[in-house]
């Protein structure tokens, strides 16, 4: 199977594609068809600096720099004199792949992606006890095509539930995407005194969103044989969205010095933001057997959120060589599937007496876990020993972080076989980082990071240009 590469933001990896699924069809109703299918939609949260990223995105407590702007604002007050820094985040994720039937019909043809995922500008300046900052930050920039095959098992007997899928068969489609998600925005923070500072960024979040997914079926599957020869796929349903969204976003935090330049406390908490979409969903006329159905269309609404969070970090100094960094992150990934519908039809019931498909338990088929991270990372001080490197960087730091990733992949509640396969539960990552950077002079600094694990890799380089005033 090939795999594909997907980028995402705060980050955040995002997909929309997957499989229509339809009941039986005997009574010669059309199923519905699902606005936007979530089998693959997901969305990760990693940090655009490269000094964070390396401490394993522990930094609410960390936060003292102009990467604080959209981690946590109220570290902005560190910040001494004026400066601009730019961040950028390429990553490569390849999605763990289900197994059986449904890694058969996942089978992508033509894949192609654009990794150029993440990037941060930021301008800054403090005004005696408030700092102000101006951002503009690409959160995802994602753009695929891909195809997958259709795929049939094929008995003494192909119902048209077989055929239009069901019981482990499989619709082709093709998918052409481009999400882009950029937000602009501007912080202020205020040093209430020695120990404790507060902050917060508003945020103008617009989404970009052209999506074009088409099903299609082989019409001549039946009496349990393929066709003799081959014959051009019938399209059974085209989905279209082409919007541009925008809705405002907020980030609060809060920095306190518990041990004067030893042990710093963060909080933050972020209000992201919720788009509401109109898709658009054609059924051209379809026949299968003795089934033939109208052209039909429809213009569903679906509602795409970004899952709010809350987060808590230390910042620990024991020594001026080494710093020690912990956050725990609550992400509320639930909002994913707010105010949509839940109901996929492949165990829908066709009721005799109302004419229309059902659902047989009532109950919502799609549910994600609302998850806590644990993120940690050391800093170390390290002074080289060769005279060259040491005339130039009298200092050169090495960092190294680990985080948790639980799965938070939408996934089926019930026990339909079909749903399962097309909608499993997501396995726990851990991620790994390191990273290092230099500082040429007191206003010119650059650091680089790699972050990596079972399924993804992601490369973050940042420099910052301050102002000697």
């Amino acid at each position: 199977m090939k795999k594909g590469a997907y980028t995402l933001k705060f980050t955040f990896i995002i997909f929309i594609a997957g499989l229509f699924l339809f009941p039986d069809l005997s009574f010669g109703q059309r199923p519905p068809v699902p606005p936007i299918n979530l089998s693959y939609f997901r969305i990760d949260f990693v940090q655009s600096g490269a000094r964070s990223a390396a401490l394993g995105s522990a930094f609410i407590g960390a936060a003292q720099d102009e990467t604080a702007a959209p981690i946590n604002p109220a570290g902005l007050t560190y910040l001494k004199s004026p400066g601009a820094s730019l961040h950028q985040r390429i990553a490569n994720l390849d999605f763990e792949e289900p197994e059986g039937a449904v890694a058969a019909a996942n089978r992508k043809t033509g894949f192609s992606s654009q990794n150029f995922d993440q990037n941060l500008a930021v301008v800054f300046f403090p005004i005696k006890r408030f700092t102000f900052a101006i951002l503009r930050q690409v959160g995802f920039d994602n753009r695929f095509t891909f195809e997958t095959q259709q795929f049939l098992t094929i008995d003494s007997l192909t119902t048209p539930r077989q055929l239009l899928g069901g019981l482990g068969n499989f619709p082709g489609r093709k998918v052409d995407l481009n999400l882009r998600l950029v937000n602009d925005g501007f912080s202020v923070a205020y040093r209430v005194n020695k120990r404790l500072s507060l902050g917060i960024t508003g945020k103008i979040s617009v989404l970009n969103i052209r999506l074009n997914e088409q099903t299609f079926l082989d019409p001549n599957v039946s009496g349990g044989r393929l066709p003799a020869e081959n014959r051009p796929e019938n399209i059974y349903s085209i989905t279209t969205i082409d919007e541009r969204v925008t809705d405002p976003s907020f980030s609060f935090g809060v920095m306190s010095k518990i041990i004067l330049d030893k042990l710093f406390v963060g909080a933050v908490l972020n209000l992201n933001p919720s788009f509401a979409l109109n898709s658009n969903i054609f059924l051209p006329e379809y026949k299968t057997g003795t089934e033939t159905f109208k052209a039909e269309s429809a213009n569903p609404e679906f509602e795409f959120s970004i899952p709010n969070s809350a987060g808590f970090g230390l910042y620990y100094v024991p020594h001026s060589s080494i710093r020690f960094t912990f956050d725990i992150v609550r992400i509320q990934y639930s909002d994913l599937i707010r105010d949509n519908d839940l109901n996929i039809v492949a165990d829908d019931e066709l009721n005799p007496e109302t004419g229309f498909y059902e659902d047989p338990d009532g109950r919502p088929d799609l549910t994600i876990d609302d998850v806590t991270e644990f993120h940690a990372g050391i800093e170390f001080l390290v002074r080289p020993r060769m005279s060259f490197v040491a005339k130039r960087f009298s200092l050169i730091p090495v960092r190294i972080g680990i985080h948790t990733n639980p799965g938070h992949r939408i996934y089926a509640t019930g026990n339909n076989p079909d749903l399962k396969r097309l909608f499993p539960k997501a396995k726990d990552r851990i991620h790994y980082s390191f990273g290092s950077g230099f500082l040429l002079n007191s206003y010119l600094k650059f650091d680089a990071s790699i972050t990596f694990s079972a399924d993804s890799f992601v490369f973050i380089a940042s420099t910052l240009i301050a102002l000697p005033f």
